[in-house]
């Protein structure tokens, strides 16, 4: 894959026009807006009721009337947030270029707009303008962990990764513990919310049978592990199920034929965490006959180890973003930074430029997340911009090698 550097988009792409750049499905550049626009409204509320219909598994549990009108409230609005960020592109490149610039330019073209563009986060209710900027960052963390693997400057392995969830889950479960006696608890989207501390206190006990009074949950221990895994582990698999064949929907023999084994690794990976979380609580509670926030840094730190079954860059990135998250959100709290500095959605237009500028610059490097959203998003329309890009470099390398 070629790279869009800066020295080979200034020489080849500067002088282009809009037509050749930035929409070369059309020659005009209102015709250009209102086709990517149909394409994002398509595209947008695809690619969003994927992302709802995760949520609503993720949490376990049955939806009522009123929950289902209200999450299809948000849907719309989540909608409208990704095909105005999809659609802004095309309009904001054209406009800039013939109010502001005479030619376009390597951060001005993709940088610029797409940080702009990063308003549209107004449209999400404030509490998910937080939990998308906590993908987004993540999302940030990972390109700049494949930049420095591609120049060489930090190799990935799975074995890093892994001690990096480990350490990361082993903080995040404690923060979270703490975060349960919050009455203003930060918005988390996670494989599960532990429970309270509890505060009974009872004579430690032997062995993994019946429950201790110490234990944060109802019913026997073995019930509470196995139920949780099991449930988690259900949810993993159904939704790399739903990645797999919803894509080939319409070609259902060839969606079910595609599934295999391997399909189970995510399933394994969230039953694991969740039943080794569960297993040492249980146990240091048991043996104590008290439960502590503090035993969620061992039991964080073991159930890490479940990652080895589905390793992921962004997935190892995860618990280190959300624990900042929640650390930032105590600064809100407490009055250090300022309630009326809009620092979310500052945060969200930047990560949303440098990504974006990565999709079509550097997609070598670029999370492969956010490759799949622009391209659902827009119906396909930022790998047709991306290849002209691309067309343009490769050209003009053969005539000026």
């Amino acid at each position: 894959m070629v790279e869009a550097s800066k020295h080979w988009f200034q020489k080849a792409c500067s002088s282009s026009d809009c037509h050749t750049l930035i929409h070369p499905w059309t020659y005009k550049c209102s015709d250009a807006s209102s086709m990517m626009l149909m394409s994002c409204i398509k595209g947008s509320y695809k690619f969003y009721a994927m992302v709802y219909l995760i949520q609503i598994l993720m949490r376990g549990k049955k939806l009522g009337k009123k929950e289902m009108i209200e999450q299809f409230k948000l849907y719309l609005k989540s909608g409208i947030f990704g095909l105005t960020v999809g659609s802004s592109f095309v309009t904001l490149n054209c406009i800039f270029r013939k109010l502001f610039f005479s030619q376009f330019n390597y951060y001005t073209t993709v940088l610029l707009p797409c940080t702009v563009s990063g308003v549209a986060v107004y449209f999400e209710p404030p509490y998910r303008r937080v939990m998308v900027v906590n993908l987004f960052v993540n999302l940030v963390f990972e390109y700049w962990a494949r930049t420095l693997d591609h120049m060489g400057w930090l190799r990935r392995s799975v074995g890093r990764e892994t001690l990096i969830f480990m350490l990361g889950s082993s903080a995040l479960f404690y923060l979270m513990r703490l975060e349960r006696e919050n009455p203003k608890r930060t918005p988390l989207f996670w494989f599960f919310t532990p429970p309270r501390v509890s505060k009974e206190v009872g004579e430690p006990i032997q062995g993994i049978e019946g429950k201790s009074p110490a234990c944060p949950h109802k019913g026997p221990c073995l019930n509470y592990i196995f139920r949780g895994a099991a449930q988690l582990f259900g949810v993993g698999c159904l939704m790399t199920i739903l990645r797999t064949i919803v894509p080939r929907i319409l070609t259902p023999a060839k969606a079910l034929k595609s599934l295999n084994l391997s399909h189970l690794k995510l399933g394994l990976f969230f039953g694991g965490y969740i039943g080794i979380y569960r297993l040492v609580i249980c146990l240091l509670c048991r043996k104590n006959g008290r439960d502590s926030a503090l035993y969620a840094l061992p039991a964080g730190f073991l159930a890490g180890i479940a990652f080895k079954a589905s390793p992921s860059t962004p997935i190892a990135l995860a618990p280190v973003t959300s624990t900042l998250q929640i650390l930032f959100s105590w600064l809100y709290q407490n009055g250090t930074i300022p309630t009326n500095w809009p620092l979310v959605e500052l945060l969200y237009c930047i990560c949303q430029g440098l990504l974006f500028h990565a999709r079509v610059m550097h997609e070598d490097v670029c999370p492969r997340y956010i490759v799949n959203l622009m391209r659902t998003v827009t119906s396909k329309k930022a790998d047709e911009i991306q290849h002209s890009f691309i067309q343009k470099i490769l050209r003009y390398k053969d005539l000026y090698p």
